[in-house]
């Protein structure tokens, strides 16, 4: 006899309506998510729908961004540890807001800093890498993110946070 294990979702605080499991199942299943169309960056959208957990311009690309970020301030929230959500002002130079920061020191006496990417290991920027070593892409985007908050070193301790998805269609080669 085995035992399983089921988490309802809605008590994580997720949700999925019908439309985003059509579509999660479509990719698993290699099926067709749409019709070939037009991307608002100008490329072609072909039937299997990768190119929206790709391109910049999708607007889905700032749910799952925002998803992830709001799980991090509600672990905070958990062990209660006041955080900021995007705070303001912390560099000057670029106007960049990281996702959130501590109002309490963290390490060195320094408050911690951090901010979120998700990444798609299929983008063309990241599909050698990852090819060759699981992680690569959330490596990659990752240091992105220090370069990007390098001015924050000296006042806060800063993490970057990085999610990747690999998604292959079956019948997909990647190179």
């Amino acid at each position: 006899m085995t035992t399983t294990l089921v988490i309802i979702i809605t008590e994580c605080r997720l949700r999925l309506d019908n439309e985003a499991v059509r579509i999660a199942v479509a990719l698993r299943l290699g099926s067709k998510v749409g019709s070939p169309h037009s991307c608002r960056c100008g490329n072609i959208v072909d039937a299997n729908g990768i190119r929206g957990l790709v391109c910049k311009h999708v607007p889905s690309r700032v749910v799952r961004y925002q998803a992830l970020k709001e799980c991090i301030i509600r672990a905070f929230s958990a062990a209660d540890i006041p955080v900021k959500k995007e705070p303001t002002g912390l560099i000057l130079s670029n106007r960049k807001r990281p996702g959130g920061c501590t109002f309490i020191p963290w390490r060195g006496g320094k408050p911690l800093a951090w901010d979120v990417t998700v990444c798609a290991a299929t983008a063309a920027s990241y599909v050698t890498a990852a090819s060759r070593t699981a992680g690569a892409a959330a490596e990659q985007a990752a240091d992105r993110k220090c370069t990007n908050y390098a001015e924050l070193f000296t006042a806060y301790q800063f993490r970057s946070i990085a999610a990747a998805s690999f998604l292959v269609n079956q019948g997909s080669k990647i190179s």
